[in-house]
């Protein structure tokens, strides 16, 4: 497959995954709404918010072990791919199956009474719904990590229609359970029992993809698992933080708020965080990309970051323009006019949504050579920090745009860090990243770009 033929379906596959995604989030709450109550819905997202945390966890592990595979399979060296492919499914699956254990240990913990007030019919139904929802996370971090044989043959935008066709398939399977049950259980085991086929299909398309990758090992693992544990650690470290910095305030919000009023800010998030759906596919794409590049990588990897620089501005600002205005609109469609959108609320998200995609291109350069170890563990302590201290206003009284504005310091802490972590990988500085966001460059280079698009669509 050509450079241009691979980057052309890379960027038709995760338009369509934007498509798909606005298609399941402007899908999934009318139709939650629709059936169920606002308390209810509440309690179904603080419920899906652990397995939700852990699934992009999950998805993590095939990060780094796929930049390895990737690395080693270009040079021929097969024995390393293949053990980069087997070390990444070894850290995985290990870190899957005690979430599903943990998420079962804690369902028993919770009694009767308290599993009733949550809407369950009892505790053997929220057991049984906690044992689903961990097979659900196993069965997603399986199929996630198919996408290190399609990265090796070239071949990762198959792995995003994949998903996309998986999405689609869950609204079918959320609308079917919700418009005839009342149970939390029916639906949690509906989503695992899909996510297993799904997991079964996609291992086949990745072996017919990357046969080589599937034979018998003949080298030792040990040294390829403690090669990889850093760099798969802040893979999984990235994700989580992400998680944390969304499901941890939904969580926050519905035990300071109510189930109510958490079903009106995820709402409301879901409408401003529309920007992070393509910051999230230029980020795949920047990051996969890096591993087919050649000589001269340096150089167009700076040219790479002021001309994304400088179209993430340009996008963030246009965003908020139209967002602002147009958000109580789409919020009394997104809840059946059973909630309000908040100015002050869509103004934090977007601070700190900003703030998160102008940090999307530096993030990708060094991830791309696992070099984002440091950029993770601070972005994790700052992120704990920060939603410990929205806490602490939560417990003060605080309101909730003041809670959320904790937002802002902990993506700061991401998106600075790899900014010098990016210009330092390239040997370049502050000084020359201003002069080349304002040059002839980057006009030329955005007109390129628009034209290849263009052309090739």
């Amino acid at each position: 497959m050509t450079a241009h033929r691979r980057l052309l379906q890379a960027i038709l596959s995760y338009l369509l995954g934007i498509a798909v995604r606005i298609v399941v989030q402007l899908a999934t709450l009318p139709i939650l709404f629709a059936y169920w109550s606002a308390t209810r819905v509440g309690t179904w997202m603080v419920i899906f918010a652990l397995p939700a945390y852990f699934v992009v966890a999950g998805q993590a592990f095939s990060g780094a072990g796929g930049t390895a595979a990737l690395a080693a399979a270009r040079e021929e060296r097969w024995d390393e791919a293949r053990a980069a492919f087997r070390a990444s499914w070894i850290w995985a699956t290990s870190a899957t199956l005690l979430v599903a254990a943990g998420l079962a240990a804690l369902a028993l913990l919770v009694p009767d009474e308290l599993a009733r007030d949550l809407g369950f019919t009892g505790a053997p139904e929220l057991r049984a719904c906690a044992l689903w929802l961990g097979i659900y996370v196993l069965a997603v971090c399986q199929s996630s990590l198919m996408l290190v044989p399609l990265r090796v043959s070239g071949r990762y935008p198959q792995h995003v229609m994949f998903q996309s066709v998986a999405s689609l398939a869950e609204i079918a399977v959320l609308a079917a359970c919700v418009t005839t049950s009342q149970s939390f259980g029916l639906l949690a085991a509906s989503l695992a029992v899909l996510r297993v086929a799904i997991t079964g299909l996609q291992t086949v398309l990745a072996f017919r993809a990357s046969p080589a990758l599937f034979a018998p090992g003949r080298i030792a693992l040990r040294t390829t698992l403690r090669q990889l544990v850093r760099p798969s650690l802040a893979f999984m470290i990235l994700p989580l933080v992400y998680v944390l910095n969304l499901q941890g305030y939904t969580l926050l919000v519905g035990f300071a708020f109510g189930a109510q009023v958490v079903a009106g800010f995820v709402a409301t998030r879901v409408i401003v965080r529309a920007i992070d759906l393509v910051m999230t596919v230029l980020y795949t794409i920047q990051f996969n990309e890096a591993g087919y590049l050649g000589d001269g990588k340096r150089e167009f990897q700076r040219r790479q970051l002021a001309t994304m620089t400088a179209l993430t501005l340009a996008a963030t600002i246009g965003f908020a323009l139209v967002i602002v205005p147009a958000g109580p609109w789409l919020q009394s469609v997104l809840s059946a006019g059973k909630s309000q959108f908040d100015p002050a609320i869509a103004l934090v998200l977007l601070a700190s949504g900003s703030i998160r995609a102008l940090g999307t291109t530096p993030q990708a350069i060094v991830a791309a050579d696992n070099g984002h170890v440091h950029l993770a563990n601070r972005y994790l302590v700052a992120s704990i920090l920060a939603l410990a201290g929205a806490a602490a206003l939560a417990v003060a009284g605080f309101g909730l745009p003041a809670i959320l504005a904790m937002l802002v310091p902990a993506e700061l802490m991401l998106a600075l860090p790899a900014m010098r972590a990016a210009l330092r990988h390239l040997g370049w500085d502050t000084g020359g990243l201003a002069r080349a966001l304002v040059s002839r460059e980057r006009v030329a280079d955005i007109a390129q770009l628009a034209r290849f698009l263009v052309h090739r669509g």
